[in-house]
C-alpha cells in the first residue's frame, strides 16, 4: 500500500482492470484447452506414425536382405545408382489458435517396377519388393516428420500459455484483489473519520451556540 492512491477513482481503475484480467484469464483458459485437445490427438498421430515407419523400415531391411541373396552386389549397387531421384515438396502453414504451425505437401514416393530407370532385363522380384518398402518408409517418414513437428509447436504453446494463465491467475488478479480490499478498508476509514470530525463538529457548534446564549438544535 506505499504509494497507493486511496480514492474511487483508483477503485474504479483496478475494478476495469480485474475485469479485463478476468476475461483474459477466460481466453487463455480455452485457448489452453482448445491447444490440449489438439496435442493428445497429435500425440496419437505421431505414435502412429513412428511405429509405422519402424515397422516398414525392418520390412526393407528384410526385403533387402532377400535381394541380396539373390542378386550380385554389382546388379544392386546399379539399380539403386539408376533409381536415384530428387523429391520436390512445398510447405505451408497452418494456424491453430494463433499458433502458427507449418505443414509439408509431399508427393508419393512410391514408383512402378518400371519407373525406377534400371535397365530393361530379368530381375529378382526381391529388388522391386524392397525397393518399395522404402519407398513407403520415405512416405511414412515424411508423416512422422510432420507430426512430430506439430507436437513440438503445440507443446510450446500450451507451456507458454499455462506459464501466463498461472501469471494471471496466482499473481496479477490476487494483487489486484488484495489492492481493491486495501482500498475499500482505506475508503471506510475515511468515512469513518470524516463521520467522526462531523459529529465533533456539531457537538462544538451546538455547545458554542448554547453559550452564546442563542442555541438552535440542529436539524430543526
Amino acid at each position: 500500500m506505499a504509494g497507493q492512491k486511496i480514492n474511487r477513482l483508483e477503485l474504479l481503475r483496478l475494478r476495469k482492470r480485474q475485469e479485463l484480467v478476468g476475461k483474459g484469464i477466460s481466453i487463455l483458459t480455452s485457448k489452453r484447452d482448445a491447444l490440449l485437445s489438439e496435442f493428445r490427438k497429435v500425440v496419437l498421430t505421431a505414435v502412429e506414425a513412428r511405429k509405422a515407419f519402424d515397422e516398414k523400415l525392418l520390412q526393407g531391411e528384410r526385403t533387402l536382405s532377400v535381394a541380396r541373396a539373390f542378386e550380385p552386389y554389382d546388379s544392386l549397387l546399379s539399380q539403386s545408382l539408376a533409381a536415384q531421384r530428387r523429391l520436390a515438396f512445398n510447405f505451408r502453414t497452418e494456424y491453430t489458435w494463433g499458433v502458427r504451425i507449418s505443414t509439408v505437401d509431399f508427393p508419393d514416393a512410391r514408383r512402378g517396377p518400371f519407373d525406377r530407370g534400371s535397365a530393361p532385363g530379368w530381375r529378382s522380384p526381391a529388388v522391386d519388393e524392397s525397393a518399395l518398402c522404402f519407398e513407403d518408409a520415405i512416405n511414412l517418414l515424411v508423416k512422422c516428420a510432420v507430426a512430430e513437428h506439430r507436437l513440438s509447436r503445440v507443446g510450446d504453446a500450451v507451456r507458454k500459455t499455462s506459464r501466463r494463465l498461472n501469471a494471471l491467475e496466482q499473481k496479477v488478479l490476487p494483487q489486484i484483489q488484495r489492492t481493491i480490499e486495501a482500498i475499500l478498508s482505506g475508503l471506510e476509514e475515511k468515512e469513518r473519520e470524516e463521520s467522526f470530525r462531523l459529529k465533533r463538529y456539531k457537538t462544538l457548534r451546538d455547545r458554542a451556540a448554547q453559550e452564546n446564549g442563542n442555541w438552535i438544535p440542529i436539524g430543526t
